[in-house]
């Protein structure tokens, strides 16, 4: 089954977004800003709070009055119960639903709370890999199309009008996985001495911009500070840094996907021995 996300929220009367993490958010965002148009009621919380800047957006901070005033809510598809429980309240007033998923990873999951699973009357993914894993994970569920990845399409809009890029600068985007890959060191230590003992050291890299996930504690990282060659970015769009760079290193975040997709040279620091990053092996080099 192929359905148009443009279709869906032209015939809407009132559209509503609910989002919570920061990958669909972002992703949402940009979609937003496409349909310059429509005005938006948002219903968000979570790292999708400080995303969202779109001229045509209405915060809502009451679900009851957000439900009460839409005909068609486009979900984000995050790992906390936010977007599964008011997927599943929409549902349950017979609201028409969409879902946006993005990353490669745990499609299936993004439905279940508390052991019941609920899907939305049409789910969206970005591109056809990302179909191809979604069709055969949430089988039997077919209501499944592709759509224009906005997020990219944005990103490349205005890194084409960029004329700052400096080729001695690298951007290295930090993540922690809940995984156990070394007795002494969390994950991302694990990936980050890789990068740097194991390229860093040997390239002609001056500076290291480091992107801290928009989901883990930024404490976590506080152990870099004493490398001179690193400078911290927190905000909350990755575009500054990425208009400073051609190279992006990471596990498996999802802008590493982004940053190939915008022409970037792009690597992952998950060590060899451990497992392959969930990403398209045709978007990442290895060491």
């Amino acid at each position: 089954m192929f359905q148009d996300i443009g279709s869906l929220i032209n015939e809407a009367k009132n559209v509503g977004l609910v989002s919570h993490d920061s990958g669909g958010a972002n992703i949402l965002n940009a979609l937003v800003k496409e349909f310059g148009d429509i005005n938006f009621k948002l219903l968000v919380k979570g790292p999708a709070e400080s995303i969202f800047d779109g001229k045509n957006i209405k915060f809502y901070s009451d679900e009851s009055a957000f439900f009460d005033e839409v005909d068609f809510v486009l979900f984000g598809t995050g790992s906390t119960s936010y977007e599964k429980k008011l997927l599943r309240y929409a549902k349950s007033k017979d609201i028409k639903t969409a879902a946006i998923l993005d990353h490669f990873v745990n499609y299936k999951e993004r439905f279940i709370d508390d052991s019941t699973i609920s899907f939305p009357d049409y789910c969206f993914v970005c591109d056809e890999y990302s179909y191809q894993i979604a069709k055969k994970e949430l089988d039997p569920y077919k209501n499944i199309s592709v759509c224009k990845n906005y997020l990219v399409a944005s990103y490349k809009h205005k890194l084409d009008a960029c004329n700052s890029l400096k080729k001695n600068t690298i951007l290295y985007v930090l993540e922690n996985t809940n995984e156990h890959w070394d007795e002494k060191l969390l994950p991302w230590e694990v990936a980050f001495n890789n990068f740097y003992e194991n390229f860093y050291k040997h390239s002609d890299f001056c500076t290291i911009i480091v992107r801290p996930h928009p989901k883990d504690d930024p404490k976590i990282y506080q152990s870099l500070k004493k490398y001179e060659e690193i400078i911290f970015d927190y905000s909350s769009s990755p575009l500054i840094s990425l208009s400073k760079v051609s190279t992006v290193v990471g596990i498996e975040s999802y802008l590493l996907y982004i940053s190939h997709s915008c022409g970037m040279i792009v690597y992952t620091s998950l060590p060899d021995k451990i497992r392959p990053p969930n990403l398209p092996q045709h978007v990442y080099k290895r060491f």
